[in-house]
């Protein structure tokens, strides 16, 4: 198995990797919608342990989001199935020249025409318009996946979803308990809003 096959393969694993990761983190954010916005039965359990529960809930939630979000989008450590990981392969010129080579590649591809009415001339013909579609399209792809995720982490949702980490699970940064008492901690006590769990997704 030549080189550049393996490194695809593994490309290949990370990205699925990245997606069932997505999907966990999509799952968890529908769950904490339900437990957002206006509700009766929150209303009605104001002050009450329901009520901490549900807080305790929501924030779990909201803290797995934003912990595997920000782990597929911003940790660059090279065991770690992440968008910067990618990115850094693709970075590599020789190895996307080669990645383009493979994704153009159509040898393999099959023209069929109705009782094999087709020259060699013309199926040849198709097969080179064919690679020149995927150069097209693999130029397109690549230029929209670098620029979008550069967009996104400089973003001030970006931003403010890559410090979230920081600040609610690296450093448990100290919250006094004088004014409020003991008590479940929120979005806000760090500066965050729950709504970001389903932007960033």
């Amino acid at each position: 198995m030549s080189v550049i096959i393996k490194r695809i393969e593994k490309c290949e694993m990370l990205v699925s990797t990245i997606v069932n990761t997505y999907f966990l983190a999509d799952q968890n954010s529908k769950l904490l919608i339900h437990l957002l916005g206006e509700s009766k039965h929150l209303d009605r359990w104001k002050d009450s342990y329901a009520a901490s529960g549900v807080n305790t809930l929501r924030f779990s939630l909201y803290m797995h989001v934003l912990s595997e979000v920000r782990a597929i989008m911003f940790d660059s450590h090279s065991k770690v199935a992440s968008v910067p990981n990618i990115i850094k392969v693709l970075d590599d010129l020789d190895f996307r020249k080669k990645l383009k080579k493979w994704f153009c590649d159509v040898s393999s591809c099959q023209v069929y025409s109705i009782g094999d009415s087709l020259s060699e001339e013309s199926i040849e013909y198709i097969r080179q318009e064919e690679a020149k579609d995927k150069e097209l399209y693999f130029d397109e792809l690549l230029y929209k996946a670098t620029e979008n995720y550069k967009n996104l982490i400089s973003s001030e949702l970006g931003i403010r979803v890559n410090n979230a980490r920081n600040k609610m699970i690296s450093h448990k940064e100290f919250q006094t308990t004088k004014e409020d008492g003991r008590r479940v901690f929120d979005a806000s006590d760090f500066g965050l809003v729950y709504s970001d769990a389903a932007d960033i997704l």
